[in-house]
């Protein structure tokens, strides 16, 4: 028989090897980035490669390990501002389906517009300067999010 104890840490725990699960994803997804990055950084003559390992390259490695809380925090923004834009939880109708057809494939539509399509250029890019900015951004939103949310209080009481 399990204790309360034991049964009242299996959520938590389920929690922080999701949230563990999550951080390691970002990090696998943002290696190839920095492998890019580091290697474009590196010197390139005629028949010669010349590593080089300097301030940018640590920039990057930092930028690296920036990335997940960069990623996670704008993703937790951009539901906030959702949520704050769309407050009621009214049903959606689904959307029809494209009328182009593609040619010669008169019964195959090119896009169905139903929102569940992956567009993966803004997601690469939004990743890219999400990694590239990493460490200013983790420095700067603080103080940006603190300065908005005492300028509403602000407006509030005043």
């Amino acid at each position: 028989m399990k204790s309360l104890h034991q049964v009242s840490d299996k959520p938590l725990r389920d929690l922080l090897a999701a949230r563990t699960a999550r951080y390691l994803a970002l990090y696998a997804k943002a290696l190839p980035i920095l492998v890019i990055l580091i290697l474009l950084n590196c010197q390139f003559t005629v028949g010669r490669f010349v590593f080089t390992w300097n301030a940018e390259s640590w920039y990057l490695v930092i930028c690296y390990l920036a990335f997940p809380w960069v990623h996670v925090l704008f993703n937790h923004l951009l539901v906030r501002r959702t949520n704050a834009n769309h407050p009621t939880d009214q049903p959606k109708a689904v959307a029809p389906k494209a009328k182009t057809y593609a040619a010669g494939l008169p019964m195959t539509p090119i896009q169905d517009f139903s929102g569940s399509e992956d567009h993966l250029l803004p997601r690469l890019l939004r990743a890219l300067v999400e990694f590239t900015f990493a460490p200013i951004i983790l420095l700067i939103l603080p103080v940006m999010l603190g300065f908005r949310h005492g300028h509403r209080r602000h407006q509030l009481n005043g």
